[in-house]
C-alpha cells in the first residue's frame, strides 16, 4: 500500500464532466488500494455534505478549496507578466498551496498526482516523492486546433495568446514529474514534439458500462441527438453547426428532429428551438436520450484528448457519426464502429443515410459497444494506471525508466 496525494482542479461530484468522472473513477480504484488523500477546488463554494460523503465513501480523505471564480479570474491577469499561461494562473491559489504543504508536512506521501496540468504547479518542485502529470491532453495543440476552429476574432486572440504561453510552459513543467500522462497516443505524440526527453504513458478515458446500458432498438429509435456540457464554448459550437450547417441538408432527403441536450444552454442556443430542434436543458439524466435517439451526431473540429460523449453513445448503443478528431483515442473503424465525415455536407449525408436504415445502425451501434467493453471500461483503465504506478513504486530507490505509450489510433 502507497500513501497517495491526489490534486484536481474541480471536486469530483457530481459526476457532471468528462474531469469529474474520470478523477471519481481513478480515486474508487485508487481508494481500494492505497491510502489517499484529495486535495480538490470547488467553485465558488465548499462541496456540501453530500459531495463530501460521496467521496469519503469510497475511503478517501478529503480537503476542499473553495475556488471564487472572480478572483481567480482577476488573478489569471497574472499571465500578462509572469511565466503562467491564463488557465494554470485561474488555479494558482496560494490558499491550495497551503493545504497540500501541511499535508506534506505531516504525511510522508510515496506518491503525488496531479489531475489536469492545472494543480501541477502545487507538486512540480516538490521533492521526497515520485509525482505523475496526469496531463489528459496536450495543451499546445488543443489550443492550436480550437483557435483554428473558432468564429470569434477575440475567441481567436485569446487561444493565440495562451497557444504562446503553453508552447514556453507546458514543455518544462513535464520535466518536474516523472511521469506524464495522456488519453490517447495522438496527445503524447504532440507532447513528445515539445519535449522528447521525458517519460509519457497512455491512460485513456472509461465509461461506465452499466450505466450507459446497451440497448439495441433501432427498429424504434428515432431522431438525431448532440449531449454535452453546453455552457462550453467548443459544445455550443458544435450544437450550432449541427443546426445551421448539417441540419438543412438533411432535412430535403429525411424528415428528423435534431434534440440538443445538455447542462447550461446559452440564450443563443435556446433561441434555435423550433419544429426540428428540441433543446433539452438542464436534464438530471442523458442515458435515456442516448437510449432514444438513432444517431448521435458529433461534428467535432479542433481540440485535442478524448470525446467523452462518443464513448457514452457507443456504450449506449446510439449509430455514431463524428469527425477524425471526434474519434482521437478510440480505436474505431468507418464503416464499422461508427460514421466519419470529412466535412458538413458528408456529415448530412451520413446521417441521411443512417436515418434510412436501422439495420446499419444496430450493426455499427453492436460493434461500437464490444469496441467499449474492450478498450473503455473502468477496467481497462485501471490496468493502465496500474502499470504506471507500479514502475514509479518500483523506481523509486532507482532512475526512473520511460513507460512505452500504448498505441491507440482511429482506423478510417
Amino acid at each position: 500500500m502507497s500513501r497517495i496525494l491526489f490534486l484536481t482542479p474541480r471536486f469530483p461530484w457530481p459526476l457532471i464532466g468528462g474531469d469529474r468522472v474520470k478523477s471519481y473513477f481513478l480515486l474508487r480504484h485508487l481508494a481500494q488500494h492505497h491510502d489517499v488523500h484529495l486535495v480538490s477546488f470547488s467553485h465558488a463554494t465548499l462541496p456540501d455534505k453530500t459531495q463530501i460523503d460521496a467521496i469519503t465513501r469510497l475511503g478517501v480523505h478529503v480537503h476542499p478549496v473553495a475556488l471564487r471564480p472572480l478572483r481567480a479570474g482577476l488573478a489569471s491577469a497574472r499571465s500578462v507578466w509572469t511565466h503562467l499561461p491564463l488557465e494554470i494562473a485561474f488555479y494558482t491559489r496560494d490558499d491550495f498551496q497551503q493545504v497540500v504543504d501541511d499535508l506534506l508536512d505531516s504525511i510522508e506521501f510515496d506518491i503525488g498526482v496531479s489531475f489536469f496540468m492545472r494543480t501541477g504547479e502545487y507538486l512540480r518542485k516538490k521533492r521526497g516523492l515520485k509525482k505523475l502529470l496526469i496531463a489528459e491532453d496536450c495543451r499546445v495543440e488543443y489550443q492550436t486546433r480550437s483557435a483554428d476552429a473558432v468564429r470569434s476574432i477575440p475567441q481567436r486572440l485569446v487561444r493565440w495568446w495562451e497557444t504562446i504561453k503553453l508552447r514556453q510552459y507546458e514543455p518544462g513543467i513535464v520535466d518536474d514529474f516523472d511521469v506524464t500522462t495522456f488519453v490517447s497516443a495522438q496527445d503524447v505524440a504532440a507532447m513528445t514534439r515539445l519535449n522528447a526527453n521525458h517519460a509519457y504513458a497512455v491512460v485513456t478515458n472509461g465509461v461506465d458500462l452499466e450505466r450507459f446500458s446497451f440497448v439495441d432498438n433501432h427498429t424504434t429509435r428515432s431522431g438525431i441527438l448532440f449531449a454535452g456540457k453546453l455552457d462550453v464554448m467548443a459544445n455550443e459550437l458544435m450544437a450550432r453547426r449541427i443546426v445551421e450547417n448539417i441540419l438543412p441538408h438533411v432535412l430535403p432527403v429525411q424528415e428528423a428532429v435534431v434534440t440538443i441536450a445538455g447542462h447550461q444552454p446559452s440564450r443563443r442556443l435556446l433561441s434555435l428551438a423550433g419544429q426540428h430542434v428540441q433543446i433539452a436543458a438542464d436534464v438530471d439524466d442523458l442515458v435515456p436520450y442516448f437510449h432514444r435517439a438513432a444517431i448521435f451526431l458529433h461534428p467535432h473540429h479542433g481540440g485535442s484528448g478524448i470525446q467523452n460523449k462518443v464513448l457514452e453513445a457507443m456504450a449506449s448503443g446510439c449509430a455514431v457519426v463524428t469527425t477524425l478528431t471526434g474519434l482521437q483515442g478510440i480505436d474505431a473503424t468507418h464503416g464499422v464502429h461508427c460514421l466519419v465525415a470529412a466535412d458538413d455536407r458528408e456529415a448530412a449525408q451520413h446521417v441521411s443515410t443512417l436515418l434510412s436504415n436501422p439495420e446499419l445502425r444496430s450493426s455499427l451501434a453492436r460493434a461500437a459497444r464490444r469496441l467499449m467493453e474492450e478498450t473503455h471500461s473502468w477496467t481497462h483503465v485501471e490496468r493502465q494506471i496500474d502499470t504506471v504506478l507500479s514502475g514509479l513504486v518500483e523506481s523509486m530507490d532507482t532512475t526512473v525508466r520511460p513507460l512505452r505509450p500504448v498505441s491507440s489510433s482511429a482506423n478510417v
